[in-house]
């Protein structure tokens, strides 16, 4: 089943303003989510749907609550949650450093006092196409153990790096410092399918295929110790920085939590102008035609450049929809049940 996009944003904004969101703040988290389905990246769009309404309902996540800007110092922001949802804080933080580096050159924004802001990606873009060299992470729940450990103590904290290039193109790289993000084996679980060896550990430290098992155990580390020191620094940068939980302080909207999750964000942006934007866009092109010009592998028809498969994928959902499985539908349907409200097609 294939969906339009707007109207399965209609949905997300019907959810969110009924467990009391505000109309603007719904309409921003809604426009993270939907970017999220559009690129292709189903574990941030309809499947968090059924999470962010329980927190809600359950009062950890104050939905009613809007983000505000609690001081700035020159090319420096820090912008507070207030706990509601974390897209709206976000997107204050983007408008925050866009300013910030146009007036000074860089700019850098901590978040704290907030919650899930979805994919990195989607605030990277932002910054990009301002004509501005972006960086933005956060951190999450503790899923991954430090190299050595057998304890969850970090998030699987994304880090994102975005460059405007030739031609309105953006070049961005959004991952999660684990070997696959939490969300694709939520996903699994969701469809009840199994995940690779090597994603994920259960609860006594045991390989498994098993995706349940695996959100009751935890994720393993990018690159073993190269991931692990990646995730440190987004929590450092995230967490530590800007006053917001970090470690096994920051709390996930999954299990029996009773507490505000906490959650940081940071992003920076450095202004190409002052360095020669003509110059910069010039020497993009030609690093982008080495790369792509280079000689293939075998069985590789074409070299992408990173985020390029995602915005090929949104130009076609689109035009053509969103797919949803039979599965993540049941999920949405039955969440709208409980507010109240339409589903979105009967199931």
């Amino acid at each position: 089943m294939k969906i339009a996009a707007n109207t399965l944003r209609n949905f997300y904004v019907t959810l969110l303003q009924a467990v009391n969101t505000p109309p603007e703040e719904a309409g921003m988290t809604a426009d993270a989510l939907i970017d999220a389905d559009l690129h292709g990246l189903d574990t941030h769009g309809a499947l968090r749907i059924s999470p962010y309404m329980k927190v809600a309902k359950e009062g950890r996540l104050e939905p009613s609550n809007i983000p505000s800007l609690q001081w700035n110092k020159k090319a420096i922001s820090l912008v507070n949650g207030n706990n509601g949802w974390g897209q709206p804080a976000a997107v204050m933080a983007v408008r925050e450093v866009i300013n910030n580096a146009k007036l000074h050159g860089v700019g850098a924004v901590s978040i704290k006092n907030t919650n899930h802001i979805g994919t990195c990606g989607y605030y990277a873009r932002t910054i990009a196409k301002n004509g501005l060299l972006g960086f933005v992470t956060t951190n999450s729940a503790p899923n991954m153990p430090p190299w050595g450990g057998s304890e969850p103590i970090l998030g699987t904290n994304p880090i994102c790096f975005s460059a405007p290039a030739p031609g309105g193109n953006i070049v961005v790289v959004d991952m999660a410092t684990s070997v696959v993000a939490k969300g694709k084996i939520m996903l699994a679980a969701a469809k009840g399918e199994s995940i690779p060896e090597g994603w994920a550990l259960d609860k006594n430290g045991h390989t498994t295929a098993d995706p349940k098992a695996a959100l009751e155990g935890y994720l393993l580390p990018l690159g073993g110790p190269k991931g692990y020191g990646l995730s440190l620094f987004a929590d450092i940068f995230s967490g530590v920085l800007s006053g917001a939980n970090f470690g096994t302080k920051v709390r996930g909207m999954l299990g029996e939590n009773t507490l505000p999750a906490g959650v940081g964000a940071f992003m920076w942006a450095i202004d190409i102008e002052l360095f020669g934007e003509e110059d910069f866009y010039e020497r993009m092109a030609e690093l982008i035609g080495m790369i792509t010009g280079a000689k293939l592998a075998e069985g590789i028809d074409k070299i992408y450049l990173p985020g390029e498969i995602e915005k090929r994928t949104a130009e076609e959902r689109n035009r053509s929809g969103i797919p949803m499985s039979d599965t993540i539908l049941k999920k949405l349907n039955t969440v709208a049940r409980e507010l109240g409200v339409s589903t979105l097609i009967e199931d």
